[in-house]
C-alpha cells in the first residue's frame, strides 16, 4: 500500500494510551495515526493532544461506529486499519495486515484461527461463533472472528459508500457491505485480556443489535 490510515477510538484509556502510540508507531511508522476520542475525561485527551497523531474530539460519547466513521473519513490512505485501543489486540500484527491486503481487499486479524488457546469466557466464545456462522451463512463468507477488534481494508473497498451505524453494529454494517464485492481474508492475531479497566460493550444487547442489523443490511431494508 503506497500509503495507510490507522484508525483508533478511544475512551478513557490514560493507562495505556502512551504504550499505544508507542507500539502502533513502531509497528507501522508510515502510517497516519487517527484517533477519535469519545469524549474521555480521565487524561487521555491530555496526551493525544501533545502526541504527533490527527486527533478528532467527540463532545460527547458518539459511539464505536460513529468514531470509525468519522476517521476513515477523515484520512486519505490507501489502505485503512481500524484497531481498539486497549491494546487487547496488539500492534504488532499490523505488518501481517497490510502483507495481506497486497493480495485481499480485506482483512481480518482472527483471534480464532491461531490454534493458541484463547482466554475468554465460553459464554462470549460462542456469542461470537454463532454470530460469525450466520454472518457466513448468509453472506457466503467464511470468517472466524466477526467482532474482532482488528480489521483492514483498501480504501477502494468502501469508496462511495456511507456507513449507518454509530454504534457496535457497525460490525456488522461493516462486514456486509464489503462482502458484497469481495472475501474476507483473516490473519491470526494474538489476543490478550484487558489488565484494567472495562470493556465498552455489552454483550448480550450488543448481539441483538447485531442480529438485527445482518438481516437489514443483507436483506436491503436498509
Amino acid at each position: 500500500m503506497n500509503s495507510v490510515d490507522i484508525v483508533v477510538p478511544i475512551y478513557n484509556e490514560a493507562g495505556c494510551v502512551d504504550e499505544l502510540v508507542r507500539r502502533l508507531s513502531a509497528a507501522c511508522p508510515e502510517a497516519r495515526l487517527i484517533f477519535v476520542d469519545n469524549g474521555s475525561t480521565d487524561g487521555t485527551l491530555d496526551y493525544l493532544r501533545s502526541s504527533n497523531v490527527t486527533l478528532i474530539e467527540h463532545q460527547q460519547n458518539e459511539g464505536y461506529g460513529g468514531s470509525l466513521r468519522d476517521g476513515i473519513e477523515r484520512g486519505d490512505g490507501d489502505a485503512i486499519i481500524m484497531i481498539d485501543a486497549d491494546l487487547e489486540y496488539p500492534p504488532e500484527v499490523i505488518p501481517s495486515i497490510l502483507a495481506a491486503l497486497a493480495t485481499h481487499p480485506v482483512v481480518y486479524g482472527s483471534r480464532f484461527c491461531g490454534g493458541r488457546p484463547l482466554l475468554m469466557s465460553a459464554f462470549r466464545r460462542f456469542g461470537n461463533g454463532w454470530l460469525s456462522s450466520l454472518f457466513n451463512l448468509l453472506c457466503r463468507q467464511h470468517l472466524t472472528d466477526l467482532y474482532t477488534g482488528v480489521r483492514a481494508c483498501r480504501r477502494e473497498a468502501i469508496v462511495g459508500y456511507r456507513f449507518q451505524e454509530s454504534g457496535f453494529a457497525f460490525v456488522v454494517e461493516f462486514a456486509v457491505h464489503v462482502s458484497k464485492t469481495c472475501r474476507i481474508a483473516e490473519v491470526p492475531v494474538e489476543y490478550h485480556a484487558r489488565a484494567g479497566g472495562r470493556s465498552k460493550m455489552r454483550h448480550v444487547s450488543e448481539a441483538m443489535r447485531g442480529i438485527s442489523a445482518l438481516l437489514r443490511y443483507r436483506m436491503g431494508a436498509a
